[in-house]
């Protein structure tokens, strides 16, 4: 089979992935995320050839697409910021750091920028309680506590452009 999606590089990568896990279903999470760190979203033909590729259901990678929030069918903007909503990040003041973010992007929470640059999701929890409020902006991890202003958030943003 020819691949579209599945370019050279990816498979190569994903090969690699598979080499470090017993059964080949493991390697269909890390697979996806590189799917969709080289496409900022996961093409539904990709689902179909990463199913071919590591001979296993198609149903079973849609269904890891559907479930995990991480994973997006629809094109993602091209910075996607999740900022943890959860109760330490609530109480570390995420609600201030949500209204910084939506100033200085121009999206709103779960929605787009108009130039289609930012993302902003709210989700439970990213496993960063010792940082809260922490946040990231594609897989980069950052601390919350350290922003005072919008000038420090924007310092931050500004490595994005």
């Amino acid at each position: 089979m020819e691949y579209r999606f599945l370019t050279e590089e990816l498979q190569k990568k994903i090969k690699s992935i598979q080499n470090r896990y017993l059964a080949k279903e493991q390697a269909i999470i890390p697979s996806l995320h590189l799917i969709q760190e080289t496409y900022r979203d996961i093409p539904k033909e990709a689902v179909e050839e990463l199913s071919h590729f590591l001979q296993v259901p198609l149903a079973d990678i849609e269904g890891i697409v559907s479930f995990y929030d991480m994973f997006r069918f629809k094109k993602n903007a091209k910075n996607h910021i999740r900022l943890c909503r959860n109760l330490p990040c609530h109480l570390g003041g995420s609600r201030k750091l949500l209204k910084m973010l939506e100033k200085l992007t121009g999206a709103k929470a779960q929605g787009h920028s108009q130039d289609g640059k930012w993302y902003i999701e709210l989700v439970e929890c990213i496993g960063s309680c010792a940082i809260a409020p922490s946040f990231l902006i594609n897989y980069d991890l950052y601390d919350g506590s350290k922003i005072k202003n919008e000038e420090d958030l924007k310092k931050i943003l500004e490595k994005y452009d």
